[in-house]
């Protein structure tokens, strides 16, 4: 069976149910998915399957629930980890509670994450809650590999990153942003010039 990504809004913070299912289209219209797109489903959604499945979690939990959705992973990492950072992204940008459910993480620590105004809710920060290790994206004819800040190796001499900053590396080129998405973004920025070029 497919891994599954479960996110819930409970909150919509400082912005409306609408905001956040504009924003969260923007965000997966934003990046190439192997899945299907992340989506959100509102009160205001106009498709079937959506407003079916927000009926149901509604029947299923009295708790208030402003939004609700899920991606199906295809064996893609950095998908799981595009739904997260996104996810917090959104929470600090709207405000609002986000709960991410991601059962079958073979991670125990991200399996399940509160994220409240751009912060992980407890005493962790999001560099302690992701992994330590690096992120492979296999791509065609190439390969992205991803390190988180809180990654050392003997092949990457000196202090780890500054929080939040990740780094990434593509057919012998290093390079780092201000965090996952950001560094997701630049990496595939330049494999399609290093396959544009030949």
């Amino acid at each position: 069976m497919a891994r599954v990504v479960f996110y819930r809004l409970l909150n919509a913070g400082r912005a409306s149910s609408d905001d956040w299912r504009d924003g969260v289209a923007a965000m997966a219209s934003a990046r190439s998915w192997r899945c299907e797109p992340m989506w959100l489903a509102t009160d205001g959604s106009k498709g079937i399957f959506e407003s079916e499945y927000l009926r149901h979690l509604r029947l299923d939990n009295p708790a208030p629930l402003v939004g609700a959705g899920f991606v199906k992973l295809a064996g893609d990492e950095t998908d799981a980890l595009a739904v997260s950072f996104s996810l917090l992204h959104m929470t600090a940008e709207l405000g609002g509670k986000v709960v991410l459910s991601d059962p079958e993480n073979p991670i125990r620590k991200q399996r399940l994450l509160e994220l409240v105004e751009g912060r992980v809710t407890g005493t962790r920060s999001i560099d302690e809650v992701m992994v330590s290790g690096p992120i492979f994206k296999r791509l065609p004819s190439a390969t992205i590999t991803f390190y988180p800040p809180r990654y050392r190796a003997r092949t990457m001499p000196g202090p780890s990153s500054p929080p939040g900053r990740w780094r990434f590396s593509l057919q012998g080129l290093q390079a780092e942003a201000s965090g996952f998405l950001e560094a997701e973004a630049e990496a595939m920025r330049i494999y399609r010039g290093l396959r544009a070029i030949g």
